[in-house]
């Protein structure tokens, strides 16, 4: 994976993947798009993806959620389908280049943070610099794909920082 930023200085990031990062991004929108159109209530996933607005007030939390929960759910899925857009690929494709203007790649930054919570919530990660999680048997390709989604993360970050530049 090289995350750089566009050609020509245009704002935004050019991510260059091998055919199986992408099929991999791909496939974790699907997953993410499955916690938000079917998990449930009690799915602590989506607890994470939408933690109560008011805690101590439940009357508020509920006219909070419902006034917002769709339009929220609406724009996670748009930005986990603009990542399945841009890595549908062929198997044999090699690399796969993909070009984010600005508005784009915070797209896919907010895909890739939810699916972290995701992730985090399914390995037993409650702490992000908790150097193992809670139950050494957790599954080894969720907490690999974790770490893998904050690399990729941390490096369009840096890319897109204006400070940094």
């Amino acid at each position: 994976m090289i995350v750089a930023g566009r050609e020509g200085g245009a704002d935004g990031v050019r991510i260059v993947l091998e055919t199986e990062e992408a099929m991999l991004l791909s496939e974790l929108a699907d997953q993410v798009d499955s916690v938000l159109l079917l998990g449930g209530d009690d799915d602590p996933a989506l607890g994470r993806l939408f933690p109560s607005a008011y805690p101590e007030d439940r009357e508020a939390a509920r006219d909070f959620t419902r006034y917002t929960r769709d339009s929220l759910v609406d724009g996670k899925r748009q930005a986990a389908q603009s990542v399945r857009d841009a890595t549908a690929t062929e198997r044999d494709a090699g690399l796969v280049e993909i070009e984010l203007d600005q508005a784009q790649a915070w797209g896919w930054l907010t895909f890739l943070t939810d699916l972290r919570l995701i992730l985090a919530e399914r390995v037993g990660v409650t702490d992000p610099d908790e150097a193992e999680p809670a139950d050494d048997e957790r599954d080894d390709y969720l907490r690999a794909a974790y770490e893998w989604a904050g690399i990729v993360q941390g490096s369009m970050l840096e890319v897109l920082d204006p400070i940094g530049r």
